[in-house]
């Protein structure tokens, strides 16, 4: 990108005000929110399950970006000029922005593959998912997002935009892609159980059962069953669980998206890349605050770790 003396990227004084506002609401709800839910993780023995070491793996990279980048984009909208960002600091905003996507959109997805075993194959998946396999699969994570945009550094601004394409396949596309087909999995096997426990207890309830006179009904005993059924309507849950939590940050992370295409469109004129950059960042702005909400969908929508959460905010 050449320099133009004719356009600039300077923002506004109260949009630097009210970004730097957001940015500072969103990092502090971001750690306090992340910070519980891996306290809660840490004191309580009972969640020492994969499920929710992935979450704890998600809550950990969420709590980062309320320390660091939620903190970076408070201090480039209010106390570095635009120039000096634009010169120095592309290549660390690309780096953290796109690192902390990548982590969280690789953890939604290996949640959401762990959540299909867990549907699709309740039975084998104690001996599918083991602690072992899924700290090899979060270290995974971490190792690739790390490593992989540690490249940002040795790019120059000309070629930024061919890394965020790079980045936008491997940490969107590919991805969501992978979501999709598990969910619509996942969807497919909920119906079908659905239906099978259904005429399953329908056929219970009409056998001919030992009478219990003390309580004046029919005694139904079969704890197999009852196991199974139970777990997968808690498998279930908290696939669904995950599902809003993946909503949730495509919706907060599509304008940057969007603006994100529109960048590397216009890379060649600076006065338009200039101008959507101003845009950009009311957009990752908003894309941070999933960091924020993530903590409290797990908290709200999954019984068993709300009940720990009550406990632990309850000791402390």
């Amino acid at each position: 990108m050449s320099d133009s003396v004719n356009c600039t990227g300077e923002i506004s004084c109260i949009s630097s005000l009210v970004l730097g506002i957001l940015n500072g609401v969103s990092g502090f709800a971001a750690i306090t929110g992340n910070f519980l839910v891996l306290m809660t993780f840490i004191k309580n023995q009972s969640l020492r399950e994969p499920s929710y070491y992935f979450m704890t793996s998600l809550a950990t990279v969420d709590l980062l970006v309320g320390l660091v980048v939620n903190p970076f984009y408070v201090a480039i909208t209010n106390f570095v000029s635009w120039q000096y960002r634009e010169e120095r600091l592309l290549q660390l905003e690309s780096f953290l922005a796109m690192t902390a996507s990548t982590i969280i959109m690789h953890s939604l997805t290996v949640m959401s593959v762990e959540r299909f075993i867990a549907v699709n194959y309740p039975l084998r998946y104690r001996s599918l998912v083991t602690e072992k396999r899924s700290c090899i699969a979060i270290a995974s994570v971490w190792t690739f997002g790390l490593s992989f945009n540690s490249a940002f550094f040795a790019t120059s601004n000309d070629d930024l935009p061919n890394m965020w394409i790079g980045c936008g396949v491997l940490s969107g596309l590919i991805p969501m892609t992978i979501i999709f087909f598990c969910y619509g999995k996942i969807l497919r096997a909920a119906r079908t159980q659905s239906r099978r426990i259904h005429v399953a207890e329908g056929c219970v309830s009409n056998l001919d059962l030992p009478f219990d006179s003390a309580e004046g009904n029919r005694q139904v005993d079969n704890p197999v069953n009852i196991s199974v059924a139970k777990e997968v309507r808690r498998a279930r849950k908290t696939a669904w669980s995950v599902a809003v939590a993946i909503v949730v940050v495509m919706f907060l992370s599509m304008p940057a998206i969007v603006v994100s295409i529109m960048q590397i469109l216009v890379s060649d004129d600076v006065c338009l890349f200039r101008q959507n950059n101003r845009v950009w960042m009311w957009c990752a702005t908003l894309s941070l605050v999933s960091s924020a909400l993530d903590p409290w969908i797990y908290a709200m929508r999954i019984k068993e770790f709300r009940d720990c959460f009550k406990r632990t905010v309850r000791l402390n």
